[in-house]
């Protein structure tokens, strides 16, 4: 049975060079950048639509991956898109696979309309890559992969499975972006000198709380650089749902650094931030004082690993804290690894 779905939006275009990808149903090699954006289309989360009145359509009987495909054909077709934050310069790679009952016209591919600041939509040019290049029209998986380069000026990408006016039915899944310019700072990075009051390496969740309860979700060392991590997910993905966690810290006056490892691929909402709230004897936690730090203010969000040192002063008075990550509805993925306190040196 086919799923059905209507969400609201509006459009765009563009792309640069193309790799046609192997015409053999295995998958290559996941590209080595940092992964920005995964569209499974088990659901629509993820991607808006053009035109508004369009349908979306998920079939749960064909699909690679997961479970279902997005698909388009000659009497529902349409653009499915997302807005990327891009730096300009930096190259980019897209991975999808693609299923196609006959020739594609070369209008309908992979598109990105690139935006300078302050410009709308292909203000910074466009670059597009017909799906009749990629792959060919034998009703079988392949696996399509393109390239390009955000343009000098470009800061915002539209990326489009530009479809509208599809002339035969094609199912994609699995969609990626990556950005193959990021560079992530080595695991186990420690910058401050000092006595280390806490190191949390979450290889597990002991002495770790959730809000809402039971939400914790960790990720593999080996699937993040070297870094075992937390993971929180927006709330569009039903079996990671986005929350807070937090523990509980004995700590005294004085000066403090906060250092940890973090990932996310762009700027996540303004309330997503990292939170210490002072308590102590008669005290209840926040009285003495709170902390907060956004996480777009770590540092750069770009999908790659990097780390943050951020400075911390203890107020008087002060006999524990509660710490949290409250990232609860955060609108993009983020990971933490290798969280420390740092007092340090006088």
């Amino acid at each position: 049975m086919k799923k059905r779905l209507v969400i609201a939006s509006m459009l765009c275009a563009a792309a640069c060079f193309a790799q046609n990808a192997d015409s053999a149903a295995p998958a290559v090699a996941e590209p080595a950048g940092a992964l920005l954006k995964s569209i499974s289309f088990d659901t629509t989360a993820g991607f808006q639509q053009w035109p508004d009145d369009s349908q979306i359509e998920l079939d749960d009987e064909v699909f690679k991956e997961g479970k279902a495909s997005i698909v388009f054909t000659p009497d529902n077709n349409f653009v499915a898109y997302f807005y990327q934050k891009l730096i300009p310069g930096h190259e980019y790679t897209i991975t999808c696979w693609v299923k196609m009952e006959s020739d594609l016209i070369k209008r309908c591919g992979i598109s990105v309309s690139f935006a300078k600041q302050g410009g709308g939509n292909s203000s910074a040019g466009r670059v597009h890559f017909p799906f009749a290049d990629l792959a060919p029209a034998d009703n079988e998986w392949h696996q399509c992969k393109v390239t390009f380069k955000a343009p000098e000026e470009a800061v915002r990408g539209q990326v489009m499975l530009a479809m509208h006016r599809a002339n035969t039915t094609v199912f994609i899944d699995d969609f990626k972006m990556y950005d193959m310019s990021a560079k992530s700072v080595a695991a186990n990075t420690t910058v401050t000198q000092g006595k280390v009051l806490k190191s949390m390496k979450f290889t597990n969740t002991v002495g770790l709380m959730s809000d809402p309860k039971g939400k914790i979700v960790l990720g593999k060392a080996e699937e993040n650089d070297g870094r075992a991590c937390l993971v929180f997910t927006p709330n569009n993905d039903k079996d990671c749902l986005a929350y807070t966690v937090y523990y509980y810290q004995k700590i005294t006056p004085g000066k403090y650094v906060f250092e940890f490892d973090y990932q996310a691929p762009s700027d996540p909402i303004a309330r997503a931030c990292l939170l210490a709230q002072f308590g102590g004897p008669g005290k209840k936690l926040g009285q003495l004082g709170t902390f907060t730090r956004k996480v777009s203010d770590f540092g750069v969000c770009d999908g790659s690993w990097q780390h943050a040192v951020i400075p911390v002063t203890v107020p008087e008075g002060t006999a524990n804290a509660r710490i949290m990550f409250a990232f609860f509805r955060t609108n993009v993925q983020i990971k933490i690894a290798d969280f420390k306190i740092i007092q340090a040196e006088k």
